[in-house]
């Protein structure tokens, strides 16, 4: 695997008939209340497909494969943290286990959300819009 993957953080970009999943954080989290695509941190020597598939499995129950293919990378500078966004996919329904709310959106739903600052940057410029 590429070490340029390696990042502190990595975020799952799952699309399933058009629809996006996306994540609300909890109101006691860093970000609480806004939008996410669903990740975390990568751990010292974790590969981040294992990290990503270790907290889709942790924060969704969702049995997970990412490509390794990264469609964009911003930096969230309150936190400090590098968020790798991740094509991936999913293999069963997701469950809400550690967000306040779950939901598959469109793209121009997506955009109406209250996003977290580093999701908003990739999604305006993933769908076309920033």
């Amino acid at each position: 695997m590429s070490t340029e993957l390696c990042r502190d953080v990595v975020a799952g970009v799952v699309v399933r008939s058009g629809r996006f999943l996306l994540c609300k954080r909890a109101a006691s989290k860093h970000h609480g209340g806004l939008w996410e695509f669903p990740g975390g941190k990568v751990q010292d020597g974790e590969a981040p497909d294992a990290a990503l598939a270790r907290e889709l499995a942790e924060e969704l129950g969702a049995i997970a494969k990412s490509s390794c293919r990264v469609l964009a990378e911003h930096l969230d500078s309150s936190s400090g943290f590098l968020i790798s966004f991740v094509q991936a996919e999913i293999y069963n329904e997701p469950e809400c286990k550690e967000h306040e709310q779950i939901g598959w959106y469109t793209p121009s739903e997506i955009l109406e959300l209250a996003l977290a600052p580093a999701d908003e940057m990739f999604a305006r410029g993933f769908f076309g819009t920033g």
